[in-house]
């Protein structure tokens, strides 16, 4: 989340849809070296193949248990005592302990709703959607990617051997959704398996589902960052070992994680300044006093982009799958985002047609902690419309027009102002004169 600052710059001038359509099998690069796997577009309604799925990290049992690699354990939620208890746990990917926590029915549940946080944040920032999301059909989770949260390598050794990037965290939410998620199902070939992620989550969301195409029946995207990553390839000398670039970073990072910048940085983002908890700051910042962060923090920027997917041959695999119906789009969006603006959701919806996009006003970046009465409606009138036997009509019907001063409004994706007009006729352009350069 914090890191969008850095990206901002880039959106006006990213380009539009590519009109190629991608190829049916994607090979892994595996430059990581922690993933080796063949991602095909499957039939779906096939079973989920978890068993063919390599990686540097050991699976967890379905149930609690008491080896020293994997646990998980009851923690009291201190938000709301009367809504009982959520599970953490802890689960090894390449050579990190990994931290995740989960509330639901993991054996009976219908739909199991991964939530994944934006840079800077961690699990905490979906404490509000655990608790009111999860009941006998749903089991909600969310996860630390590595590097953030609670999720750190054991020693500096391993950290040198990670990569902290959007291949290297598209490969851990694969494994946790096969490993952690699906082997905790009892009938894991009938479940349902929804991503949602904010910010880099939103994008992370995107990248996982249109690589691992067998694993995910729909994503709801909160805001979701179109950019991450400056980098083509990665440059030697900017690295997480270079002692040099470490000293050169330390002042800089120092001041990006002090309690004054990360409150400022919340001020711009958050529409509502009186949802900017303390807890919240608290949060943010501890991670930050582990051993391995600033490495960690340097890897993120210097490391290149996604390598098998560039962000628009995301959006087209993720198009092709929506139309068939089988898999599920929707947007949450908070209006007065000033970095991910209403554009880029107009944007997404051009593309992918049939996706639901919804706008919450007023409500910034982070509709799910800002805004959470309205992210959870609408979030579980997907769920329900989607998985659960609930008619499209009597959902969007039951689905109020406001919660909490927070309005929430279906929208088409027709231009609104002068800026959407402008970039709607601009990819209206590009599209015509790709297509008449084609024929």
């Amino acid at each position: 989340m914090l890191a969008e600052t850095h990206h901002r710059l880039l959106s006006s001038l990213h380009a539009s849809t590519t009109t190629s359509t991608r190829r049916t099998r994607l090979q892994s690069s595996n430059k990581s070296g922690f993933v080796s796997f063949t991602a095909r577009r499957l039939r779906f309604g096939t079973k989920r193949n978890t068993s063919r799925f390599r990686a540097w990290g050991k699976p967890i049992s379905s149930s609690t248990t008491k080896d020293e690699t994997t646990t998980e354990t009851l923690r009291k939620d201190d938000d709301d005592e009367e809504k009982g208890a959520v599970f953490q746990g802890v689960y090894e990917f390449a050579k990190h302990r990994c931290y995740y926590e989960r509330k639901g029915d993991v054996k009976a549940a219908k739909v199991h709703v991964i939530f994944l946080h934006g840079f800077g944040v961690g699990t905490f920032h979906y404490r509000k959607q655990l608790n009111a999301l999860s009941d006998e059909e749903v089991c909600a989770w969310s996860m630390d990617i590595c590097g953030q949260g609670k999720s750190w390598p054991r020693s500096g050794e391993d950290v040198r051997d990670f990569e902290y990037s959007m291949d290297s965290w598209r490969d851990q939410v694969e494994y946790f959704v096969r490993e952690v998620v699906l082997k905790s199902s009892t009938e894991e070939a009938k479940v349902k398996v929804v991503l949602a992620g904010n910010s880099l989550g939103g994008k992370l969301a995107l990248y996982v589902a249109a690589t691992s195409e067998d694993i995910t029946d729909g994503i709801i995207l909160l805001n979701a960052t179109p950019f991450w990553g400056f980098l083509e390839k990665r440059v030697r000398f900017l690295t997480k070992e270079n002692e040099f670039i470490v000293k050169l970073t330390q002042p800089y990072w120092d001041n990006f994680r002090s309690k004054e910048n990360v409150r400022m940085l919340l001020t711009l983002v958050y529409a509502d300044k009186t949802k900017i908890e303390e807890s919240l700051i608290e949060n943010i910042i501890e991670p930050t006093e582990n051993e391995f962060a600033i490495r960690a923090f340097i890897s993120t920027f210097t490391s290149p982009k996604a390598s098998r997917l560039s962000y628009d041959e995301m959006l087209e695999t993720i198009r092709d799958r929506n139309e068939s119906m089988f898999f599920k789009v929707a947007l949450c969006y908070g209006r007065e985002d000033p970095w991910v603006v209403p554009l880029w959701g107009q944007r997404l919806k051009r593309v992918i047609k049939n996706a639901t996009y919804y706008e919450l006003s007023p409500s910034g970046h982070c509709p799910n902690d800002e805004t959470p009465e309205a992210v959870n409606a609408v979030v579980r009138s997907l769920l329900d419309e989607w998985f659960l036997n609930t008619t499209t009509t009597s959902v969007r019907r039951t689905l109020p027009k406001q919660i909490d001063g927070v309005s929430i409004e279906l929208v088409d994706g027709s231009p609104r102002n002068v800026f959407e007009k402008v970039d709607y006729w601009k990819d209206t352009f590009v599209s015509k004169l790709l297509s008449s350069s084609s024929a």
